[in-house]
């Protein structure tokens, strides 16, 4: 999937993780499910653009020209990215790999200004339960570190 800016203003990017482990759910079942949450919930549909599955593949979710409800007080100007898994240990190569090339298309689509969060900065969730920021290197605030300045990312 290559990333395309939306119309509307983006300044942050959140990242979340589904809390749910379920081997049962991939491609678009998972995104179907996240959706059947939601709606649970009493939103209209889902609330995150982007839903990335074990197997790495990236899906879209709610239309990137809409604003999420994915992280409450929080949702406008962003852009919601999450990631199939609860146990951290479960979180898999192949899906971490999808979300630092997502977040690294959305940082290039937008000259490095946008800033990358993790659900718990917003909520009293431990969401996303993996290091998204050592995975994305992320500066103190926020940004992707400059290509010269990344370290080597381990799981």
């Amino acid at each position: 999937m290559q990333f395309s800016k939306p119309y509307r203003r983006v300044r942050k990017v959140f990242l979340h993780c589904s809390a749910s482990d379920n081997p049962r759910l991939k491609g678009s079942a998972l995104v179907d499910e996240i959706t059947l949450w939601h709606r649970k919930n009493g939103w209209r549909t889902i609330g995150y653009h982007f839903v990335i599955d074990k197997e790495g593949r990236v899906m879209r979710g709610r239309d990137i020209e809409l604003t999420p409800a994915a992280q409450a007080g929080h949702n406008e100007g962003s852009i919601a990215i999450c990631v199939h898994g609860l146990a951290k240990s479960k979180f898999t190569d192949a899906a971490l790999a999808a979300v630092l090339e997502l977040c690294h298309q959305i940082n290039d689509a937008y000259g490095g200004k946008v800033t990358f969060h993790g659900h718990r900065e917003v909520a009293k969730k431990e969401c996303p339960v993996f290091d998204y920021k050592a995975l994305l290197n992320l500066t103190d605030d926020g940004h992707i570190a400059p290509v010269a300045d990344r370290k080597e990312i381990s799981k």
